[in-house]
């Protein structure tokens, strides 16, 4: 009968498996970390909220060695309270989903797939921790499927595009996030928003092809190029390749800024925002 293992040496022995069945080691680790966070403090989205609150990225780029070396290796380095940390940032659903967006492509250009395949689920499931919690902590109890969302986080993100609306506009609902293959075929077909109601084509990755009716244009849409959509305007969008992308909804009337679980809107051009089906965001 093998001998049962000790504390140490137990966790050794996983260690080693883990490390054997996926090639992650310490040094592929700093290399994700570091790639990683060089695209967060670049990113318009997510290198704001960092910016505010990390003075001197030195400790915590090694912070952040530790806990995936503990979460993706088991070495039990980090000892910290990421939730705890996470709870007061202002935060929802489209923040981590860029946050995991950018997480994947840099796993996948920086690690082998068995590898990148490990590092992906893991930080999936951080993800979706972190946003029930922070949920939590608002008095917003999701259920299955549903997102965590915060209108009023949104309503000055992308402050050129912004200036583009009306004055007085004020974000009170957005779609799931849609990829290339979940996007509804109401979005990918000739539809418009009811009056009176505005709204931003956000990509979160890829790009999308923007056609608009009467005037016709078209655009090539980026994270760093949204759409604008005028209330009544026929328009339509076509993903170009890879693409992951959310519609948010703008509207005179005051509709308040409570977090909310993810409502998704109804459909009929004139009578309502662009149609979608009733399912949650595509797996992340």
């Amino acid at each position: 009968m093998e001998a049962i293992l000790a504390g140490p040496e137990r966790r050794e022995r996983i260690v080693a498996e883990i490390m054997a069945r996926t090639g992650i080691d310490e040094a592929m680790i700093e290399r994700l970390v570091h790639g990683f966070y060089a695209k967060v403090r670049a990113d318009a989205v997510l290198g704001p909220i960092f910016d505010v609150r990390i003075k001197d990225w030195d400790p915590h780029l090694a912070q952040m060695c530790a806990f995936w070396s503990s979460v993706a290796l088991m070495t039990g380095r980090y000892h910290g309270q990421p939730m705890q940390k996470h709870l007061p940032l202002p935060v929802d659903a489209a923040h981590f989903d860029r946050w995991l967006a950018l997480f994947e492509a840099t796993a996948r250009d920086l690690c082998p797939p068995k590898a990148a395949d490990h590092l992906i689920e893991r930080a999936r499931r951080i993800a979706e921790s972190l946003e029930l919690g922070i949920a939590g902590a608002h008095g917003a109890l999701l259920r299955k499927g549903e997102r965590f969302e915060r209108p009023g986080l949104h309503a000055t993100e992308g402050a050129t595009v912004q200036d583009a609306l009306p004055a007085g506009m004020k974000a009170y609902k957005r779609t799931p996030v849609f990829d290339q293959e979940s996007l509804p075929a109401g979005l990918r077909r000739s539809h418009c928003t009811k009056a009176g109601v505005w709204a931003l084509i956000h990509v979160l990755q890829g790009s999308l092809q923007y056609r608009t009716f009467d005037p016709a244009s078209e655009t090539e849409l980026t994270p760093q190029k949204p759409g604008v959509v005028r209330p009544g305007q026929l328009h339509e969008v076509q993903p170009l390749g890879p693409v992951r992308m959310f519609v948010e909804f703008y509207a005179a009337a005051d509709v308040g800024s409570r977090p909310q679980a993810r409502q998704l809107p109804s459909s009929s051009c004139g009578a309502s925002e662009p149609d979608a089906p009733r399912t949650s965001a595509p797996e992340l």
